[in-house]
């Protein structure tokens, strides 16, 4: 206001005469200018404290959008993981589907073959001179060596040979298994010029069997022979008829997939 009056008194003293109601003018005009510049700062002090706030907020933006997209990355990784495993555990699956149906196919072949046995070797069945069990997914025929061999000998009677055939003729349908033939002998020793010891009694009986086998269409490449003497009996050998029982022959059917 001072220098506006300054103004007034220089017009004035300068002999120019400014109307009171152009001076109130200018003066308000004045005002009134200054009065925007003022709002004006203030605005743009605003806007810069908006300005400020924005990039704030921009730079929190960009920390999230950095941590939203690690947490996509390990969410992506771990959806990999998941159908790494979930394909594995398909392949399992599968695996263990096509083991039981193959599993379930050998009990079924199996239940048919111990049938077929039961039902053609009935008579030497309930003569006691055959016995025929299924043990743990293996099918175990077992005959007294008196069916099968005279004392002291190696060599298959016709009674025993009638047997084996109908083994054999169940055994070469068989596909998948492998066929043990087993040789027992009871604890009384053999001294002769063929069997030195009951060693070589019970291999050489298991390996007449197998060899019989074959002879009949049994696929050697499923065969073997062992001769255990007298190293696994059944029952003690205290007596004339637990000795009999303990000289015998063994068949042991025995999965591919198993021992």
């Amino acid at each position: 206001m001072k220098r506006w009056t300054g103004v007034a008194l220089g017009l004035l003293l300068s002999g120019c005469v400014v109307m009171q109601s152009t001076y109130d003018a200018e003066v308000a005009h004045r005002t009134e200018v200054e009065e925007e510049l003022a709002l004006s700062s203030l605005r743009a002090i605003q806007l810069e404290q908006n300005i400020a706030d924005l990039k704030k907020t921009e730079e929190t933006l960009k920390l999230e959008r950095s941590s939203l997209g690690e947490e996509r990355v390990e969410l992506m990784n771990s959806i990999e993981d998941l159908r790494i495993g979930n394909a594995g555990l398909e392949k399992e699956l599968e695996t263990e589907k096509q083991t039981r149906q193959r599993r379930e196919a050998e009990i079924a072949e199996m239940s048919g073959t111990y049938q077929s046995l039961v039902d053609g070797l009935e008579s030497e069945l309930e003569s006691g001179q055959v016995e025929i069990q299924r043990l743990k997914g293996q099918l175990q025929v077992r005959a007294v060596d008196k069916i099968l061999f005279d004392s002291g000998s190696a060599k298959i009677k016709p009674a025993g040979r009638s047997v084996l055939a109908k083994l054999a003729g169940e055994f070469k349908n068989l596909k998948g298994y492998k066929i043990r033939v087993d040789g027992h002998t009871d604890n009384v020793p053999i001294a002769t010029a063929a069997f030195p010891s009951n060693w070589e009694l019970s291999a050489t009986r298991a390996s007449r069997v197998v060899r019989y086998l074959v002879d009949q269409g049994v696929d050697p490449g499923v065969l073997s022979a062992t001769g255990y003497a007298d190293n696994r009996p059944l029952v003690e050998n205290d007596s004339a008829k637990n000795r009999s029982r303990n000289r015998r022959i063994e068949l042991l059917l025995i999965p591919e997939t198993g021992e």
